[in-house]
């Protein structure tokens, strides 16, 4: 046997060494990122749009209030979840066959790079995040070693390089607009050709004419493309898939390098450094969390309310939007206002815990937590099972108020089936493959083998 002693040993997680709350935490914000993501599953973006150029009925001030309490915040606090699972991970040195914890994380990582592919490019689910934090993990295992404070710094440089990319984006898009707008005015000083009715134009005007009138025309409804996608993804699985690839590798790689590379980043890293201060680990005094919670949830549904107009304005008049904005306001103020919302919405829950009130619940959302990989592509296989072509093919036909009682189904079949699940197993199913995989090894999966495994560490 290894000489390296038990407690320094890179072993999966037993039972009784889990941290409850970092459980909980992640079983809200899983089941919380469900609530945007449904909209996404069930109907296109362009109806999506529709509600806010629309009359402002009930579907409108639901979908507004979903986005203005939770859109990217679930998200955020997932992503700060798994940047303070690094740390966890990392914090062993070596398992008992001598391979250190660096080199399983890897693997680890590796491993979720690849489920990550299968559920975008088999389940068909295009704003996977799995693959994305496959990567990020693997550029941030050496953060470890910095102070909380540091790590406070980095979080906020990432989401400044995230600001200013949206900024640059918005300059380029402005930029087009000058353009277009110096062509319509040469065209206004200049008589039309008398065969063709039109001022003859250079090929750079022409250019630049065609650049920002194509960006204008995405941003508008087209009621045939919306209906064309209702049809390709009420198709079979074949169409579905060619239907979604273009989505699938804008979001994997183009959008990622862009944009999504430093919002994760930016959240993980903040992650980190509030587990080094204990928040996660409920280590926190009351009066701390009470000031966090309602500080980050003023802060940030402040900076929500606030940038809401902005928002729509770019869905009802694009044109408008870049004309008369200075800057993308709701781009640039997102990682900051995600951030004070996400550790609002996670103060308030560690309060609620402390309070010692519906200890079932608390349970039952630490277990949805403790499988979250299982249940989020549970989450990936009901929703496009009920949604697309290949399975129900309700997509595109409920109303948006609708969709939140299939969420409030999957949320009671999650609840449910993780408690179960763990009452006589020691991980969800994906969780002990993944473990398996990285470890190189069939990990022990019944609880009852668990005393065993724990007496004799050779065995893992």
């Amino acid at each position: 046997m290894n000489t390296t002693s038990t407690e320094s040993m890179v072993l999966p997680v037993a039972q009784t060494g889990r941290i409850p709350t970092i459980d909980i935490l992640r079983g809200v914000a899983l089941l919380g990122i469900l609530l945007m993501n449904i909209q996404v599953f069930g109907l296109t973006e362009a109806s999506l749009q529709q509600l806010v150029r629309g009359p402002h009925g009930g579907n409108y001030w639901l979908q507004t209030i979903i986005h203005t309490l939770f859109e990217n915040k679930m998200r955020a606090l997932f992503s700060m979840l798994y940047g303070a699972g690094i740390i966890l991970f990392l914090a062993k040195s070596r398992n008992s066959s001598g391979m250190a914890a660096p080199e399983l994380f890897i693997r680890r990582q590796m491993w979720l790079i690849v489920f990550g592919l299968i559920n975008a490019l088999v389940l068909l689910w295009h704003y996977d995040i799995l693959f994305h934090y496959g990567i990020v993990g693997i550029l941030l295992f050496p953060f470890k070693r910095l102070s909380a404070q540091t790590l406070l710094i980095c979080a906020v440089v990432a989401g400044l390089i995230y600001s200013g990319k949206n900024y640059w984006d918005f300059a380029e898009q402005k930029q087009k607009y000058e353009k277009y707008q110096t062509v319509v005015a040469f065209e206004k000083k200049h008589k039309p050709d008398k065969k063709t009715k039109k001022v003859k134009l250079s090929d750079e005007q022409k250019d630049d004419k065609s650049a920002w009138e194509g960006l204008v025309k995405g941003s508008k409804y087209d009621k045939k493309a919306d209906k064309a996608e209702v049809v390709a993804m009420r198709s079979d699985y074949a169409t579905v898939w060619n239907h979604q690839l273009p989505k699938i590798q804008r979001m994997e790689a183009p959008f990622f390098y862009q944009f999504g590379l430093w919002d994760i980043v930016s959240m993980m890293l903040l992650g980190m450094a509030l587990y080094k201060w204990g928040f996660f680990s409920n280590r926190l005094t009351t009066g701390q969390y009470g000031l966090l919670a309602v500080g980050g949830l003023l802060i940030g549904q402040f900076l929500a309310w606030f940038t809401l107009p902005a928002h729509e304005l770019k869905i009802t008049d694009f044109a408008k939007f870049v004309s008369t904005s200075m800057v993308p306001l709701e781009e640039m103020v997102m990682p900051f206002e995600r951030a004070f919302s996400a550790i609002g919405w996670a103060s308030l829950v560690m309060l609620l815990f402390r309070a010692g009130t519906g200890a079932w619940l608390w349970r039952a959302v630490g277990a949805v937590g403790q499988m979250a990989f299982t249940n989020y592509l549970m989450q990936s296989v009901f929703c496009t099972l009920f949604f697309y072509g290949y399975g129900f093919g309700y997509f595109g036909d409920l109303k948006l108020y609708q969709l939140y009682f299939v969420v409030a189904e999957i949320w009671l079949i999650q609840l449910v089936f993780s408690v179960v699940w763990l009452q006589y197993f020691r991980f969800g199913p994906l969780e002990w493959l993944w473990r398996s995989l990285t470890y190189g090894e069939r990990q022990p999966m019944l609880i009852a083998s668990q005393t065993t495994q724990q007496a004799n560490p050779a065995l893992i």
